[in-house]
């Protein structure tokens, strides 16, 4: 029997995936930079020669633009799941940047001159202007789906479950939120979220001061890791963080283990001890015991918990 892991480092490792992720992109956005620079600066000292209608080189520099916008678009898809709509704007201020950049250092060096590289310096000075534009709209997106606004705000953030959402078609949908505040108390609110928390486990960014204000209530759903397990270890964590009496797992109170509710939906038995008819519904008497022996290495049965929760199990 292998026991679960505890949550808290799944979703740990996961913020260091996404860590990682973040290094990889901006090292594939420093060599497309180094590239389309160098591409730039070096243009006309490339000699090209030309037989039957093809032309080739061996200068590195020659390849430089083309081998600078594979690394480009490489940096732009590590990028997407952490800088998402603003990602395009992003890249194409990377990208006119570094041929900004390299027509000014060849202007500079003598390679070229001011009237030579005059058109393309306009054509990538409005492409970089329109970049920023679609960069900062993107940014602002970005910075609120994080959540780092709500928390600018003073707001609390944690992991939380949506439920109960109305049938519609726009992005933004009424569902019941719950989440446990700071204290361990299991809040259930209904308000507006993202139509994509009902795939990924969302933050809800609550107000320590009144945590069931719909109100001030911010419900954000963070870049889901790249992988199917990762998306699913991160699942499975926030289910044992955050228990609903629907769940097919042992301990899946109202409050969840060792919690109070204060607004959520009430359900049948104390917190954490499942009934002998939740045990019998989940499986066989064995995947029921291996259940629980996983939840309390998990931590989220006490001793105690895990005791009473057996002896029901055993007991039929």
């Amino acid at each position: 029997m292998t026991p679960a892991p505890d949550p808290t480092s799944v979703l740990s490792r996961s913020a260091t995936r996404t860590a990682g992720t973040a290094l990889a992109a901006v090292a594939l956005g420093a060599v497309a930079w180094w590239l389309l620079r160098l591409g730039a600066h070096d243009a006309t000292l490339v000699r090209w020669e030309c037989f039957a209608g093809t032309c080739a080189t061996d200068d590195f520099a020659g390849a430089a633009p083309v081998l600078g916008a594979l690394a480009l678009l490489a940096a732009g898809a590590a990028a997407v799941p952490l800088t998402r709509r603003a990602t395009p704007g992003l890249a194409v201020v990377l990208g006119a940047g570094a041929l900004l950049a390299g027509w000014s250092a060849a202007v500079t060096d003598g390679l070229t001159t001011e009237q030579a590289v005059r058109r393309n310096v306009l054509i990538a000075a409005m492409v970089l202007a329109l970049g920023l534009v679609a960069a900062l709209w993107g940014g602002v997106r970005v910075l609120r789906g994080a959540g780092l606004l709500a928390r600018f705000g003073g707001r609390t953030g944690t992991w939380a479950r949506v439920r109960d959402y109305e049938s519609g078609t726009g992005p933004v949908v009424g569902a019941t939120v719950h989440f446990d505040d700071a204290r361990g108390v299991r809040h259930a609110v209904r308000t507006r979220v993202p139509r994509e928390a009902f795939r990924h486990p969302p933050r809800a960014y609550y107000d320590p001061e009144r945590p069931d204000d719909a109100g001030r209530l911010v419900v954000v759903v963070p870049a889901p890791p790249l992988t199917a397990a990762g998306r699913a270890a991160r699942e499975q964590a926030v289910r044992v963080l955050v228990p609903l009496p629907e769940d097919d797992l042992p301990g899946g109170g109202p409050g969840g283990p060792g919690r109070t509710g204060t607004s959520g939906p009430s359900g049948s038995g104390r917190p954490g001890a499942p009934s002998s008819a939740g045990a019998r519904g989940a499986g066989t008497v064995v995947d029921a015991l291996e259940r629980l022996q996983a939840l309390r290495a998990a931590g989220a049965l006490s001793e105690e918990e895990y005791a009473a929760a057996k002896a029901r199990v055993l007991a039929g």
